[in-house]
């Protein structure tokens, strides 16, 4: 199974380069070297920026940081998956060499088993390291793999204690596919701030619920991507190393 970072930040909902320069900082001295967009997010090149600016800032190299984009779906229809110029224009965007992660953001069935070739000729290049496939199902990568036999890295889905996928995640996990979980705390769903079990395990170790949840991605070999606009929300989602 590959090795990625164990916590990664979500860049979705970020509009402006002023918003999220400090953002970004506060990220990498909380111990964020993982970041996360895609081209629907309209984040790419503000994130490039930032991260630019980091690397500056820091003294830090490019493989120094962990950085995952996507390919749209309209991006396989219009290119009937060969996708290459939408990478290379990513890439760009980021003004960055090399992409860490690359996901086929839905599994749209129209030109998916083309896209995936691609992506895998794009890996071989290296200028993707790892392939990866979001909102999927057993089903979808089943499917795929049979298809194309081609394995992914890595699969990023919705998942949190209201949707625990636990049959996705055995098959996953199995084939040694890394599984990330994006919305990892559901937005805080009221269901989680009521819940007699989260809210005695907050209690038993001194921690907030969001940090149980996430604390529990960790623990069953998932990596939570989260998204905030809050540099104490980044503190407080970072506290979570000291308990299990």
């Amino acid at each position: 199974m590959i090795q990625i970072p164990k916590i990664i930040f979500g860049t979705f909902q970020y509009c402006n380069q002023e918003e999220l320069n400090p953002i970004i900082t506060a990220a990498y001295k909380n111990g964020i070297v993982g970041f996360d967009t895609s081209p629907s997010y309209n984040t790419e090149n503000i994130l490039g920026v930032s991260l630019n600016r980091l690397i500056i800032q820091e003294k830090l190299q490019r493989h120094n940081l962990f950085i995952q984009d996507k390919i749209d779906g309209w991006q396989m229809e219009t290119s009937k998956g060969h996708i290459e110029k939408y990478v290379e224009n990513s890439i760009a965007a980021l003004n960055c060499n090399y992409i860490d992660v690359l996901f086929v953001h839905w599994p749209f069935p129209n030109y998916l088993k083309e896209t995936w070739i691609t992506f895998s000729k794009l890996k071989q290049s290296g200028i993707i390291k790892y392939i990866g496939l979001s909102n999927v199902r057993e089903r979808h990568v089943k499917s795929l793999i049979s298809e194309t036999g081609i394995v992914p890295d890595v699969v990023q889905i919705e998942r949190h204690p209201l949707r625990t996928c636990l049959k996705d995640i055995e098959y996953f996990h199995s084939n040694n596919i890394l599984v990330e979980a994006y919305s990892p705390v559901c937005r805080m769903d009221k269901r989680l701030l009521n819940s007699d079990i989260l809210n005695s395990i907050s209690k038993k170790y001194n921690k907030s619920i969001g940090q149980v949840i996430l604390r529990w991605h960790i623990d069953t070999n998932v990596v939570p991507v989260f998204m905030t606009k809050k540099i104490s929300r980044i503190n407080e989602n970072m506290n979570i190393f000291d308990f299990s």
